[in-house]
């Protein structure tokens, strides 16, 4: 088979044997995850931090994450620095958007590829006991991680968590903006408090938590915040807390009910305290 040549008259072989990567701007990736799930009463949302143990940033409350080494994937990147950092592994994953302002990195230019990850289990006992003194080098430059209260109100978003005496807040605010003939909203975010998320973080988190919100009435997406087994109320609950707004039970209930499958048995409910019928999800079933 004839080998086709270029202008130069080489061969696809010829010219990159000779082709020199360092003729180009090379930037790095890295892959930033923003875990989220939700409260065991189910009342608030709840975010996965972790506190950076090197420049630039140190001591910095920032999303988990990092660079995404020559051999994987941004996804399997994510997934090993899910792992190290904070123990999770099996989780949700998907990606959001990549984020490629010039100056969002000191260090070099960085590209990072977001991804979000969502889970049904926001205790302690989920992240194995990482504390200051249990991380180790293979982190990455984290010292502690922890779950941080996410509270979306009327004009601000907010990440608080009292046992270690954070609180970082912005302000939003809804801008219009225009590509091609459609005009889009999204929100635009400005520092409200003394400490601040590391590098452009809050703009992962906002991007991410749109997108979920968009999403997450029409798709399956809930299930992974639930356990194996709930009830109707607690699911209600939780799609009440991720939209930001309350359901009507008969139009929920007219929703949900090609997803879930009744297992006959009974159990307490954490919305209403009172025993309900037990569902799990349908596909996790078969």
């Amino acid at each position: 088979m004839t080998q086709k040549k270029d202008k130069n008259g080489l061969t696809e072989k010829e010219f990159l044997k000779e082709y020199k990567a360092g003729d180009y701007d090379r930037p790095s990736v890295t892959a930033d995850i923003l875990v989220l799930g939700a409260s065991a009463d189910l009342r608030t949302l709840k975010i996965l931090l972790v506190k950076r143990d090197e420049h630039p940033y140190l001591d910095r409350w920032a999303l988990p994450g990092g660079f995404v080494h020559g051999d994987e994937t941004a996804f399997q990147a994510a997934q090993r620095k899910l792992s190290n950092e904070t123990g999770l592994e099996g989780v949700y994953l998907d990606q959001i958007y990549t984020f490629t302002r010039p100056d969002r990195d000191p260090r070099t230019r960085v590209m990072t590829i977001a991804y979000l990850a969502l889970v049904s289990d926001t205790s302690d006992d989920m992240l194995r006991g990482v504390t200051c003194a249990g991380l180790g080098e293979a982190t990455g430059g984290v010292r502690d991680a922890a779950w941080f209260d996410l509270v979306i109100d009327q004009g601000s978003i907010s990440f608080t968590n009292a046992e270690r005496n954070v609180s970082i807040e912005y302000s939003i605010e809804n801008k219009r903006f225009k590509n091609g003939r459609i005009f889009y909203e999204n929100w635009v975010s400005s520092l409200k408090s003394k400490e601040e998320l590391a590098f452009d973080h809050i703009e992962i988190i906002i991007e991410s938590f749109i997108k979920l919100k968009a999403e997450f009435e029409h798709t399956d997406l809930a299930f992974n915040m639930m356990g194996d087994t709930f009830t109707l109320p607690d699911l209600q609950a939780l799609y009440e807390l991720v939209l930001g707004k309350k359901l009507y039970k008969t139009n929920f209930r007219a929703m949900v009910a090609p997803k879930v499958d009744a297992t006959g048995a009974k159990m307490k409910s954490i919305s209403s305290n009172k025993m309900s019928a037990e569902y799990r999800y349908k596909e996790a079933a078969h």
